[in-house]
């Protein structure tokens, strides 16, 4: 659970990470970095549009049993069936790995460290959604991974009238089920049937990490900030200089580190700007800084 009002980096101090303790780790590009803040709402993504052309593929399954409910099923899943992917932290030799510690997923979804990570409470998301969640079929799950995509067959239901039970009936092979080259992910997948809306991340950020080259670009820096200090964003006074962290090169992949001292220092450097001054005066009188 989020230990303060506001996103604060925390591993190292109040908690240490480890799998399953919550906190689900969301790579993206700046570009959708900022559209996401612009609403504080994370887009499910449609299985059509997925990079791996296994999942949610029912051919990998006997159709002669059933074909015509999982013919329209499999259109049925590219047409109403959506998911959310995180990372999570994970575990080597007993030792808790943090999820920003993915050199590849840095490389792969968030712009080859020109991106984002955006840390979430997956108990405070469950919760800020769950109007929507209680309306709609969905699982919350760890992606298994195996050396073969096809199920085993006698896991397979396929007993069913309609493609919306069949779904129903099989979603951990469906849209569990991987194959291990994609296990350095850890993905832990929010499923959703029959709902393309947005989902509320308001409330919900532990903290955010800022690709390495972001970090070291002040102008883009300053992008972010830009939405954090206006008092027509959703983010205003939402975010706090310890809100902030990035990532550096180590021994065993990329470390976490704090970077407060650098958002306020672009703070200070933009003090002429009335919306920057406003921002700093509530950071000094509310929020314990200066």
């Amino acid at each position: 659970m989020l230990l303060t009002e506001l996103p604060t980096y925390l591993y190292g101090y109040e908690e240490l990470p480890h799998k399953g303790d919550g906190a689900l780790f969301h790579y993206t590009s700046l570009d959708s970095f900022k559209k996401i803040m612009e609403d504080l709402t994370l887009k499910p993504s449609s299985f059509a549009r997925l990079n791996d052309m296994n999942e949610g593929n029912v051919h990998n399954m006997c159709l002669s049993h059933n074909f015509m409910v999982m013919y329209n099923a499999e259109k049925y899943i590219k047409e109403k069936c959506h998911i959310i992917s995180f990372s999570q932290n994970y575990d080597i030799r007993g030792c808790g790995v943090e999820g920003t510690n993915h050199p590849a997923m840095w490389a792969h979804y968030a712009d080859d460290s020109n991106g984002v990570c955006i840390v979430i409470d997956k108990e405070a998301f469950m919760a800020q959604n769950e109007a929507i969640l209680s309306r709609h079929f969905y699982k919350f799950e760890d992606v298994e991974y195996s050396l073969f995509n096809t199920p085993n067959d006698k896991e397979i239901d396929y007993e069913a009238a309609t493609p919306e039970k069949f779904i129903k009936n099989n979603w951990k092979s469906l849209f569990f089920l991987k194959h291990k080259d994609w296990a350095n992910e850890d993905e832990h997948r929010l499923f959703i049937m029959d709902y393309d809306g947005k989902l509320s991340i308001d409330g919900c950020i532990k903290y955010i990490v800022l690709g390495r080259k972001i970090f070291s670009d002040n102008a883009r820096v300053k992008e972010i900030l830009d939405i954090i200090v206006n008092p027509k964003s959703i983010c205003y006074r939402k975010f706090v200089p310890h809100s902030f962290v990035t990532t550096c090169y180590h021994a065993r992949g990329y470390r976490t580190l704090g970077i407060a001292f650098k958002i306020y220092e672009t703070v200070r450097m933009n003090i002429s700007n009335p919306l920057y001054a406003d921002y700093e005066k509530w950071l000094i009188e509310e929020q314990g800084y200066g």
